[in-house]
């Protein structure tokens, strides 16, 4: 026999709500929470936007600000500038004006130098030719000889004049600027100053000249000259083609 099945408390049945009841609750929770959760959305968003459009404005004027800087820059370069080249401007002018000066200053002494040139050289070659015939006959040439003697074994070099080498002619110009002779640097040039003598009447300190070569005599026949690479300035006899010359 089938055993019956015992009916529910109508207590029971009545307090348990039924599944239409559940979805219906559960719709009106989810709105609720959604009509709560958005407001705070769309004022998050408003936010953002909001700060979206602040930040732009600084960055605007954060631009704005870095552009007026630049033009300031270049100009102030450009003042810079100019003032640099107006101060060129103004040393180059008087530059200008100095250099205008000094050759007038010089042109007008040219013209005083050329003005006075005639009477300064016939007052200077009489006291030129006394002083040395003045040296000549105190000095007897005893410092042309002096000097001569100690430069003995300098070396020889072309176009030399001392103090540790010399040629032919820079060895005789520089032993006569002992005395005051002005000599040229060259062996033709000295001979062409000084006349000749015999070699009996050679006296130390005279000239000995050759071709192309010119020494000092030291008596006894014997001279002193710079003579070639080989000897330097060296103390030797008169050898043949030499003659003597005074000045």
């Amino acid at each position: 026999m089938p055993i019956p099945m015992p009916a529910a408390a109508p207590a029971l049945v009545e307090q348990q709500p039924t599944l239409m009841a559940r979805t219906v609750l559960r719709a009106s929770r989810s709105a609720v929470r959604r009509s709560a959760v958005r407001p705070a959305a769309v004022a998050l968003r408003a936010a953002q936007r909001s700060a979206q459009r602040e930040t732009k404005k600084i960055l605007a004027v954060r631009r704005a600000a870095v552009a007026r800087r630049a033009v300031e820059v270049r100009a102030a370069a450009v003042r810079v500038a100019q003032v640099r080249a107006a101060a060129q401007r103004r040393v180059a002018a008087r530059r200008a004006v100095v250099a205008r000066r000094a050759a007038a200053a010089r042109h007008a002494a040219a013209r005083a130098r050329v003005a006075v040139r005639p009477a300064v050289r016939h007052r200077a070659a009489p006291k030129r030719r006394a002083v040395t015939r003045k040296v000549r006959s105190s000095m007897r040439m005893s410092s042309v000889i002096a000097y001569a003697r100690s430069q003995l074994g300098k070396n020889y070099r072309r176009g030399a004049e001392g103090p540790n080498s010399f040629d032919c002619s820079g060895f005789t110009k520089r032993a006569y600027a002992e005395v005051g002779l002005r000599l040229p640097h060259s062996s033709g040039a000295q001979a062409a100053r000084a006349r000749t003598v015999s070699r009996g009447a050679a006296q130390p300190g005279d000239l000995v000249v050759g071709p192309g070569h010119v020494g000092i005599y030291m008596g006894g026949g014997m001279m002193i000259d710079a003579g070639n690479p080989r000897t330097g300035v060296v103390y030797r006899r008169l050898y043949a083609g030499l003659h003597i010359e005074r000045f």
